[in-house]
């Protein structure tokens, strides 16, 4: 009788260990669950901010792109009224240079000095519009992506709420 009762409590014992690694293994698979659904649901999360900031980040482009057509634009605007200026430029140096002169070498040293006078107009007007288009260039191009960082910090802000 008593090897009896301890078969049956050694059997009982056995099946209690087994239903318990059960129930733990059960409970780790339900764990292991939840865990793979927050990952999930975190990758989810992290692909709608993408998609927000490349939306965020393709507008400003376009927008940047636009600004520096504009500045291209009012960039050869410029070039083409500086190059009346100076074609005007040479024509009062050439008048000056022939106007009032007593002598041929007057007349000569005249006209050389405005013909670099307007040498150096002209290369110092172009040399202006360079330094212009770049740090117009420079300007929107900041701008541009502090629109981005701005766009996309708003974006996971109203995320994150």
């Amino acid at each position: 009788m008593i090897g009896t009762l301890m078969e049956r409590s050694t059997f009982y014992g056995l099946l209690a260990a087994i239903c318990f690694a059960a129930g733990w293994k059960v409970n780790g698979w339900r764990l292991g669950e939840g865990i793979a659904q927050e990952q999930v649901q975190a990758v989810k999360v992290v692909r709608v901010i993408e998609q927000i900031t490349q939306a965020v980040a393709d507008e400003e482009g376009r927008k940047g792109h636009d600004e520096l057509e504009d500045l291209r634009r009012a960039a050869d605007r410029a070039g083409v009224i500086a190059a009346g200026l100076r074609v005007e430029a040479s024509r009062l140096a050439t008048q000056l240079a022939t106007c009032n002169a007593e002598t041929a070498g007057e007349r000569q040293a005249r006209a050389e000095a405005a013909a670099v006078f307007a040498d150096v107009l002209g290369e110092m007007e172009s040399e202006g519009r360079a330094m212009a288009e770049a740090a117009s260039s420079a300007r929107s191009a900041g701008l541009a992506c502090e629109r981005v960082y701005d766009g996309v910090s708003a974006a996971i802000r109203k995320l994150a709420r």
